[in-house]
């Protein structure tokens, strides 16, 4: 790792909520890690949301934490010595309400500079003609695939997509765009059409939910962009670059060359940078190896599952996952994961679907298709 020093400058609890963390660079560059609590709870949570104040010659905050968390996070940041007011810009490693929830309450005090991808701003509209179904068409497009239940989205999403609509974000469409001396911005979709990844110096980098430790983030689905390619940017309409797990794992690969050019990377992640009582500091290229075969694995057992004859991806997930996980809006994340990989898995030609459900043709391609992924 590349960092010189870690200090505690707050303790927070075992799962870091509220914890406050320095670390300082050989280049002389400091950051202030910040956790924020989430609202979501269960087997399926991520933690507290780390937020990162990076203090250059141009010192930014990357992330604000979910809605309610902003007041919280500016005390935070003053408490440790940091001023919201002497920010230059906040920067959304990707668009999720447990990141950029708290921008409201932020730009009501501050009145920063906002920049996200610029799929993120395309995404943050509302358009009720275009949306798939009328149970959507009062959300944006970046949520009309949620897997959340829609008892969940009223009561916690209405207030913050008026919020969200009112901003102004400033839209970043080249990777070379100026975020200060030393900083480079990499676009790495597949959890969202929006992630990006932050390069500091070479000698840290912010990886927002792409990458996490002890946990695997939820791929987006690929059948998402049928429906959402009416309100992108002109050149990502045309072909699907966005959603999906072999979109996924393309960016996994593209942080995989990253780690390769600079081995000794400090990788600063969106959740459990610290979880049950420590801090979890990873080697990329290692811990990008680990998700990719992770998800060979994934897409073979349930190969394996559909074997014996077809199911539905719901009898898959209740095959296969924990009868905990499933509770609550847990079974919608675990038919996401499912249906994301039988996407991956019908390109590789190891399943066809019937009637509503997944059959095997006999193969187990998916392993190499995921490998010659470039």
């Amino acid at each position: 790792m590349s960092y010189d020093d870690i200090s505690v400058l707050h303790s927070g609890d075992e799962y870091g909520n509220d914890m406050v963390v320095k670390i300082s660079f050989t280049s002389g560059r400091e950051i202030l890690a910040l956790a924020t609590r989430n609202l979501y709870s269960g087997d399926w949570d991520f933690g507290p949301t780390w937020n990162y104040v990076i203090k250059s010659d141009k010192s930014f905050l990357v992330d604000t934490g979910r809605r309610g968390r902003g007041l919280q996070l500016m005390q935070m940041m003053e408490h440790s010595g940091t001023k919201v007011n002497d920010l230059d810009f906040v920067i959304l490693s990707h668009g999720h309400e447990d990141h950029d929830g708290g921008l409201f309450a932020l730009n009501q005090t501050a009145g920063l500079e906002i920049m996200a991808h610029e799929t993120y701003e395309a995404l943050r509209e509302f358009s009720p003609e275009r949306a798939p179904s009328t149970r959507v068409e009062r959300y944006p497009a970046s949520c009309w695939h949620c897997p959340l239940s829609e008892s969940f989205a009223e009561k916690n999403c209405s207030e913050y997509h008026k919020e969200r609509r009112s901003l102004k974000v400033t839209s970043i469409s080249q990777e070379k765009h100026d975020l200060g001396q030393g900083v480079s911005l990499f676009h790495v979709p597949g959890h969202s059409p929006d992630c990006i990844a932050l390069l500091l110096d070479d000698e840290v980098i912010l990886t927002g939910d792409t990458i996490l430790p002890e946990i695997t983030p939820h791929p987006s689905r690929a059948h998402y962009f049928e429906s959402t390619q009416c309100m992108l940017p002109p050149h990502y309409a045309d072909t699907n670059r966005l959603y999906g797990l072999d979109v996924y794992i393309r960016s996994v690969k593209r942080l995989i060359g990253i780690a390769g050019r600079f081995p000794n990377l400090t990788v600063l992640p969106g959740h459990r940078f610290f979880n049950d009582s420590k801090c979890n500091l990873l080697d990329l290229g290692a811990r990008c190896n680990e998700l990719i075969q992770h998800h060979i694995q994934r897409c073979s057992d349930f190969v394996d599952l559909v074997r014996s004859g077809p199911k539905t991806p719901e009898e898959i997930a209740h095959e296969y996952f924990e009868p905990e996980l499933l509770s609550g809006f847990g079974i919608n994340l675990a038919l996401n994961e499912v249906l994301s990989h039988c996407e991956l898995m019908e390109l590789s030609g190891d399943i066809i679907w019937t009637d509503g459900k997944v059959i095997s043709t006999g193969t187990k391609n998916s392993e190499a298709f995921i490998r010659n992924i470039e």
